[in-house]
């Protein structure tokens, strides 16, 4: 039975498997920060443990209700902040006509394609949800509620 497990800040998928009368916990994948088993996280298990039979809707469904955002509190938002500063940077240092030359070099043509293409499609994706998020910002409520003063000549 593979399950997602939380040990420090840290999540991992895990799977049991009884050997010699004893079950011992195999580490499948880190996910870090956030249970989220992904499409490309359930790829690399099967790949690495393909003779391992797992229901994954059902990895998933308790790893989203299990799951606590990390942005209710300020450390999530922190790391966030640190990971969009990340990203932004590694962003401005993209050079995709370098990097498509250097997959046709040691992959070939139709594989540089592919990668820049899903590159273009996810940065697509992301502009979606900036976009969006940035249209339904919050109001800004107070952050105590005082009562405006009254000036001493009234």
């Amino acid at each position: 039975m593979a399950f997602v497990r939380k040990k420090g800040k840290s999540y991992y998928l895990v799977h049991n498997v009884r050997e010699d009368g004893h079950v011992r916990q195999v580490h499948l994948a880190c996910l870090g920060n956030r249970p989220r088993v992904s499409d490309e996280v359930l790829a690399q298990v099967k790949q690495a443990h393909p003779s391992l039979q797992i229901d994954w809707e059902a990895v998933r469904a308790r790893a989203a209700a299990t799951f606590v955002s990390p942005f209710a509190d300020p450390e999530g938002a922190t790391m966030l902040l640190r990971s969009m500063r990340t990203l932004q940077e590694d962003l401005e240092e993209l050079n995709l006509g370098l990097l498509r030359s250097r997959i046709v070099d040691k992959s070939g043509a139709e594989a540089a394609e592919r990668q820049v293409q899903e590159l273009l499609r996810t940065m697509e994706t992301l502009r979606g949800q900036l976009e969006a998020k940035l249209k339904h910002q919050p109001v800004s409520q107070p952050l105590h509620s005082e009562t405006p003063r009254q000036s001493l000549g009234d």
